[in-house]
């Protein structure tokens, strides 16, 4: 009798104990506000200790054939392709090729002289000083239209100046990342995305994520979009295998969950690998947050959180993992974040995390006074 009045007593003062289709409920009405109110489209997915908790999409995969996004949908992801980068990268030091403190001019040939002593963990945690590009102008846009190469990348900044020494402090730096490429391929003996298809995706399972050839026909692929006012526009050329290792891939939802599982598990790292890429590196400081190995290192609704974003043109993803909650969270999109007032997938990833979080603080609260 007592148990009962607790909770009920519990109930009345927290509003009321959330169940699994309150939850439901709440994470589709979020989700189906952000998608009719606030101008989303793509697809999202929760999954908390491998249970899938939501899973939806909305928008248009291709808005001229009328074909609906879905959660099988292939998006490009952007940036989140360093993550698997940083895993290649973390591959070869477990078979003893590399070491983190080797300088990149001892695997690429060619770099001006003030780049050669750039130290592999430099690169891989943005720290490394190496000029970036300005991502404007004429020559970037014939760059970003073409299937240019990794050494076309590098000719883009080559006779700039180093923005700062070595080290010193963090400056998001795709050309680091181009350069960490270059050093898988130098080292494994392939191309850089046979190397990630082959020792990641195939390994993990991934089999609806690949690198992002458009002269290839990939089923479910969606197009990209922006909008100009309140009208749908196709996005502005790009060709993703310009981003290569930087961010030149597509995935799912469920691919991406896979990904975040494998790593929270040590099934592809060994665990002196797994604890590398999300250790907290001084230097990398910035916004009250770190940056491992491919990983954004921080804090949210007072929970660790490790992510990382993606944006190129007429899309935008997020990764997010909760390691203490055991919580995976999924946002891929094909709208231009930058050209539009539509929900990013990061926000949409907050709020999807928040429903959660808070749904599991209210039950702990409950627990906690429980009578004994």
């Amino acid at each position: 009798m007592l148990m009962v009045r607790w909770v009920l007593i519990c109930a009345l003062a927290s509003g009321r104990l959330l169940s699994a289709a309150d939850l439901k409920t709440n994470f589709h009405d979020y989700f189906r506000q952000a998608c009719e109110l606030k101008g989303f489209m793509g697809a999202a997915s929760v999954t908390v200790e491998g249970e899938t908790k939501f899973q939806e999409a909305c928008g248009w995969a291709d808005a001229e054939w009328k074909i609906k996004n879905t959660v099988d949908t292939k998006f490009r992801t952007g940036s989140i392709a360093k993550q698997f980068t940083a895993a290649g990268i973390l591959l070869l030091h477990e078979q003893g090729k590399l070491s983190f403190s080797d300088p990149v001019g001892k695997y690429v040939d060619n770099l001006p002289e003030s780049w050669r002593p750039a130290t592999i963990h430099q690169l891989l945690t943005h720290t490394s000083g190496i000029p970036i590009s300005s991502y404007t102008g004429p020559a970037w846009e014939r760059y970003s239209a073409l299937a240019a190469s990794p050494v076309e990348f590098l000719d883009l900044v080559r006779d700039k100046p180093l923005l700062y020494p070595h080290g010193t402090k963090l400056t998001y730096n795709n050309t680091g990342y181009i350069l960490l490429g270059m050093v898988i391929e130098k080292l494994s003996g392939m191309k850089y995305e046979d190397f990630v298809q082959k020792r990641i995706f195939d390994q993990v399972g991934m089999h609806d994520s690949g690198f992002d050839d458009v002269g290839k026909i990939v089923p479910l692929r969606a197009r990209g979009y922006m909008l100009a006012g309140t009208e749908l526009r196709n996005a502005g050329l790009i060709d993703p295998r310009s981003a290569w290792s930087a961010g030149g891939f597509y995935s799912t939802v469920r691919d991406l969950t896979a990904w975040a599982e494998t790593l929270a598990h040590g099934k592809l790292l060994n665990a002196d690998s797994s604890r590398r890429m999300v250790d907290i590196y001084p230097e990398t400081a910035a916004y009250g947050m770190h940056y491992g190995y491919g990983v954004v290192i921080g804090e949210r609704f007072g929970h660790k959180l490790q992510y990382h974003g993606g944006g190129i043109k007429g899309f935008n993803s997020v990764l997010q993992s909760y390691p203490e909650a055991g919580m995976v969270i999924v946002v891929l999109s094909n709208l231009d974040s930058e050209s539009s007032s539509a929900l990013p997938s990061w926000t949409l990833g907050d709020g999807l995390a928040k429903i959660w979080l808070d749904a599991q603080r209210q039950q702990s609260s409950c627990e906690r006074c429980a009578p004994r």
